[in-house]
């Protein structure tokens, strides 16, 4: 019998997703010093935000049973900004210079990387998974915004990562029915000490199941289900702020498509869609997120 082969799974992908908020100011919120010499009329902040992502998602067997994952990203984020006048909402010039709070900005930059080991247990019918791993602390982090927004300084908001090493686990569970294959799935993320800026970021929850098959096809895969996001409040040196992340759970319907094509390569269209959404305080409402990824496994030979 020869010995089974190693693998190599990688996978890039296009993720993008946009969204349109807006939100009032107030003195002394619009710029505490100014606002203290001169009070001024409320503000309105439109903001048009889109976010994409060039994604990673690489798996490399070890053994039949365990695999070595990484996920990573380049991150692309545009905010389009216009300062109105929050009766008439009609456009009006920064009383106080440009605004400290938002301006019309892209961003790019590396996520943290998830790095994780995962095995995989068949019992019959039945399939078992477990991860457990964790993100480093790759992508950029700012100081405290709201502290220099009470400081009356321009700030900003947007990090690509956390600025700690944050552990993650996983479970799965999968069972075969025919043609078909049914499934739930658990993954929590948490983050157990301040950064340099003294932020400590919310603890992440996913949960989801969904059920797929190839429908009868040879080279199609169909997939269907739902998820539940939950993510704690962000803390700035240990305190949680009147505004930011304040704490948010969203279902979304999630849903994929894939096609496998010369041999090994296969071309997956996904998205995910906002069904009910929950959030602590003024908070950018959960827009739908397309993805389009291709894939494709390599053999690199007989393990030793």
């Amino acid at each position: 019998m020869l010995p089974p082969r190693r693998t190599l799974g990688v996978a890039l992908s296009v993720t993008g997703t946009g969204a349109h908020t807006g939100h009032v100011e107030s003195c002394p919120d619009i710029n505490g010093p100014g606002c203290a010499a001169t009070p001024v009329p409320d503000e309105w902040h439109d903001l048009t935000l889109f976010f994409g992502e060039l994604r990673l998602h690489a798996e490399y067997g070890i053994l039949s049973w365990l695999s070595a994952d990484l996920l990573w990203s380049l991150r692309v984020v545009h905010v389009g900004f216009q300062l109105e006048d929050a009766v008439t909402r009609q456009p009006i010039t920064p009383p106080f210079g440009a605004d400290i709070h938002h301006r019309t900005e892209t961003l790019v930059g590396l996520t943290d990387p998830w790095l994780s080991l995962r095995a995989a247990k068949i019992l019959g019918p039945w399939a078992f998974v477990f991860r457990a791993g964790l993100t480093l602390p790759v992508g950029s982090t700012v100081p405290n915004p709201f502290e220099l927004g009470r400081e009356g300084l321009p700030h900003e908001h947007i990090q690509f990562g956390t600025g700690t090493v944050d552990p993650l686990a996983g479970v799965e569970l999968h069972r075969a029915i025919g043609r078909f294959s049914v499934g739930g799935w658990l993954l929590a993320k948490t983050s157990l000490y301040q950064n340099g800026h003294q932020y400590q970021a919310g603890s992440q929850l996913l949960a989801g199941g969904n059920a797929s098959s190839d429908l009868w096809t040879r080279d199609w895969w169909f997939m269907l289900g739902a998820l539940v996001y939950d993510e704690s409040p962000e803390r700035w040196s240990g305190l949680t702020e009147t505004e930011g992340n304040l704490g948010r759970t969203d279902l979304m319907l999630d849903t994929a498509v894939s096609w496998r094509f010369a041999r090994r390569w296969s071309v997956t269209l996904s998205a995910r869609v906002p069904l009910y959404s929950h959030a602590v305080g003024a908070q950018l409402n959960t827009p739908a997120i397309g993805e389009l990824g291709f894939a494709r496994v390599f053999d690199l030979g007989p393990r030793r």
